[in-house]
């Protein structure tokens, strides 16, 4: 009788720990999948960063221009 309540107590710590192990494996899988999601959008954005830049030194370009042309005509 022991033995039998005893394999009962390990079966139910056993199915407990699978499936805390599964719960685990489960948000570990969510986190990676944010985290890729987080690594694209960084990229995404980046991107951005280098293009406003690149504007950014286009305009300058551009004023300075304006600024010497407006000087010459005075």
């Amino acid at each position: 009788m022991a033995g039998n309540e005893l394999e009962k107590a390990f079966q139910t710590l056993t199915d407990a720990l699978n499936l805390s192990e599964a719960e685990t494996l489960e948000e570990i899988k969510l986190v990676e999948e944010q985290i890729n999601e987080l690594r694209e959008k960084t990229i995404e954005l980046k991107g951005k960063q280098e293009t406003l830049a690149h504007d950014r030194v286009s305009i300058d370009e551009m004023f300075q221009r304006y600024v010497e042309e407006d000087k010459t005509k005075n």
